[in-house]
């Protein structure tokens, strides 16, 4: 589960929208149910998604399925557009039920990187996501019929020209808004509690559950219990320090919530595969070449 979760403010009438970036705007690991494209359109910008670091540069995107965490480092001299938006955007053509998988099984199953795709099919959707954006800065009369257009002809060119994946079954169904709120009152408290200790029953208490029911809960709509939730928590946000600071491992250790930097050590081991110093030094090596981040 992710650090946080975050609900795009997108009309209900009209799920899309488009956000420009600076290199001076970085986001933290998060969460949506929305889809998200990112697009590089100047310089150079260090992200990740699901835990897997790239740096991409101009004309790259990577795309987010819904459900992802994924953040974006301090990138300076560099631009950025961000696309979201909802599946629920193309109901009228998904009750045709006139392809071999889903949309939300298309994008699950594509390597989300660009820098992976054939070259000719990474031109075209740059080319789509700049009409895209060109559409929405201008509000031309019949502007959201050309979006919505776009978005489908983007699709069309996933559906039929990448060929270098395989479908599969995704099994998540979506989660109701009233579960995404609880979820979210939940990662909130986290947010803003994690460098002290936390209790199951502090935030059960969150919800009005007990205990007990609280556990049931978090297990069944995460995957995982809050106790594990909240030691990966720690973890990235370690990471987050380690990757963007200077400070020693022992005051990391307590800044985010450990009270011990030996369970530290053992917990951040056991979740990454090595030491945090190890960490820092192999992703700015192998991620990020030269390039500060």
């Amino acid at each position: 589960m992710a650090i946080y979760l975050e609900f795009p403010r997108l009309d209900k009438a009209f799920p899309y929208r488009c956000i420009e970036n600076d290199g001076s705007i970085l986001t933290t690991p998060h969460w949506h149910k929305e889809m998200e494209i990112i697009w590089i359109v100047k310089g150079k910008v260090n992200l990740g998604v699901n835990d897997q670091p790239m740096q991409l540069k101009e004309n790259e995107f990577v795309f987010i399925k819904g459900g992802d965490i994924h953040y974006v480092m301090a990138s300076p001299k560099s631009e950025r557009l961000v696309f979201q938006f909802d599946l629920s955007f193309f109901q009228d053509v998904m009750v045709l039920k006139n392809t071999p998988f889903t949309l939300e099984e298309l994008f699950a199953s594509i390597e989300p990187y660009s820098t992976f795709w054939r070259p000719d099919i990474q031109k075209k959707i740059v080319q789509l996501l700049n009409k895209l954006y060109q559409e929405g800065k201008e509000q031309q009369i019949g502007y959201a019929y050309a979006i919505k257009s776009l978005l489908c002809e983007l699709i069309t060119v996933m559906y039929r020209e990448l060929d270098h994946f395989k479908p599969r079954m995704v099994s998540n169904k979506p989660y109701s808004r009233e579960i995404l709120e609880q979820l979210s009152m939940v990662f909130q408290y986290v947010e803003k509690n994690y460098t002290h200790p936390i209790k199951l029953a502090d935030a059960a208490k969150i919800l009005g559950f007990t205990p007990s029911y609280f556990t049931k809960f978090f297990k069944k709509h995460t995957g995982k219990t809050f106790v594990t939730f909240l030691n990966e928590y720690r973890i990235d946000k370690a990471k987050w320090i380690l990757l963007n600071e200077d400070d020693p491992v022992t005051e990391i250790a307590g800044k985010v919530g450990f009270g011990s930097t030996k369970t530290f050590y053992r917990l951040f081991k056991e979740s990454i595969g090595i030491a945090p110093l190890q960490y820092k030094s192999s992703t700015i090596k192998v991620a990020f070449g030269q390039d500060q981040i």
